[in-house]
């Protein structure tokens, strides 16, 4: 069934009133029908089912059938902090952090950085992209896309506990940090993850003197676009999420 993320007012009681680029693509690029079946989530955790009744135009009508709390959101929320990537493994990150249960996603500037900060249309995209993502993988709730801050900042803001993985670490691992306290009893986390060339051991330092725990996901190097997906995975695993 197709899933949509509307504005909450867009629902009265029973009644669905539909527009916009959300009633083209129904009407146009889906071509459905009165008597289709759609599902309507208005990003506070619930999904409605959807009985179409009327296409005219630009404009579908319809009822709302069944009425639920949306089972596709972790209970663990993971805010990723990701140092600016090259654009296509940014978007990379953003599309499979949505499909995998990221809450929040939080891009930052780091030494070593070759991604160049966006442009507000690149912004707007990477917005339509979590949508769509969190459309296709059954999310009840928009994970949130911060504008783009420091890396300093971003150690200043990242909600505790927090985790930095550093390739370099050789004593801390993702699963042994995890099993400690605070983490292993967290209701949520903030990640940081960094950039093509990693970070360097002054923003390490930086991070630890701000409270963030190093950890490292192994022997093998990652790429900067996979690292923060593997931890996540490695995580939602861990607190029975995932798996």
């Amino acid at each position: 069934m197709n899933r949509f993320f509307i504005p909450k007012d867009w629902i009265d009681g029973e009644s669905v009133s539909l527009k916009g680029e959300t009633a083209h693509q129904i009407a146009h690029v889906l071509r459905l029908k009165p008597t289709d079946h759609i599902l309507l989530l208005d990003n506070t955790g619930w999904e409605y089912e959807v009985e179409i009744q009327k296409v005219s135009g630009e404009r579908v009508e319809g009822r709302a059938i069944k009425k639920a709390m949306s089972p596709g959101e972790p209970t663990l929320k993971i805010t990723l902090f990701q140092a600016l990537l090259k654009a296509d493994k940014f978007e990379m990150v953003l599309q499979k952090g949505v499909e995998l249960g990221v809450s929040a996603f939080v891009p930052f500037v780091s030494t070593r950085c070759v991604g160049k900060k966006p442009a507000e249309n690149k912004m707007i995209r990477w917005r339509k992209i979590i949508q769509e993502a969190a459309e296709q993988s059954a999310r009840g709730l928009l994970p949130t896309l911060q504008p783009v801050i420091s890396f300093r900042e971003a150690c200043e803001v990242a909600a505790p506990p927090a985790i930095l993985l550093w390739e370099e670490e050789r004593s801390a691992s993702l699963r042994r940090v995890l099993r400690n306290e605070p983490f292993r009893k967290a209701k949520s986390l903030s990640l940081l993850v960094g950039p093509e060339g990693g970070f360097p051991s002054e923003e390490v330092e930086y991070a630890e003197s701000r409270g963030i725990a190093i950890a490292s996901l192994g022997r093998r190097i990652l790429r900067a676009e996979t690292a923060g997906l593997a931890a996540v995975s490695a995580i939602l695993y861990e607190k029975g999420e995932l798996g």
